[in-house]
């Protein structure tokens, strides 16, 4: 059986929620005296980045940092004064990977709330696992992504499956499609032990 990690799961949030990975993330600047320098997009991927010094890359480990809390890179190598600095990266435009982890861990309260016979936590490494330490279904992965996008954008929410298709309606509330998501999702794989609210 496939493992569905945590990073799955943002994975398929991001595709619902139109936040896909932009890899055209490009900032240059002229050297004077600071060594740091700010990133111009806020929800950075650090392992994307590349630093070059006038066309010369840096690597990562000896001549460059990143500090995600001021999104700023800061060059640890030699400077001169007027060297130009490249600095390309990947992005995403509305929410970082730990915004997106919130929101998921609070969505999985809500298999609690429908009385859903697995138990499901973000473990002390994030990952999303039950009480006995097994990771979720590729389906049920499918079902957290989708009612965690909802609870982010409620709104713009149009996610079709090969199981089932969820288009957000201007008259449902957030949990009012939450409610719809489960039970079409039930309806369709036919789990005797899935418990209604009563």
């Amino acid at each position: 059986m496939k493992t569905v990690t945590t990073a799955n799961i943002i994975t398929m949030i991001r595709g619902a929620i139109e936040d896909g990975l932009k890899t055209n993330g490009r900032d240059s600047f002229i050297y004077d005296q600071d060594t740091s320098f700010s990133v111009s997009k806020d929800f950075v991927s650090a392992s994307s980045i590349s630093v070059f010094q006038n066309g010369t890359p840096l690597t990562t480990t000896s001549d460059w940092t990143f500090n995600a809390l001021t999104n700023k890179v800061t060059i640890t190598s030699t400077l001169v004064k007027k060297d130009g600095i490249i600095i390309t990266f990947s992005y995403y435009e509305k929410y970082s990977d730990s915004e997106i982890t919130t929101y998921l861990s609070s969505c999985l309260n809500k298999f609690v709330v429908k009385r859903y016979p697995k138990y499901f936590y973000l473990n002390d490494s994030s990952e999303v696992v039950t009480m006995d330490g097994i990771n979720p279904t590729v389906e049920e992965a499918n079902i957290m992504a989708i009612i965690t996008a909802i609870s982010i954008d409620p709104n713009n929410v149009n996610i079709k499956t090969r199981d089932f298709t969820i288009t957000a309606e201007e008259n449902e509330s957030k949990s009012e499609q939450i409610s719809r998501v489960f039970s079409e999702w039930m309806r369709d794989f036919g789990s005797t032990s899935f418990l209604e609210e009563e």
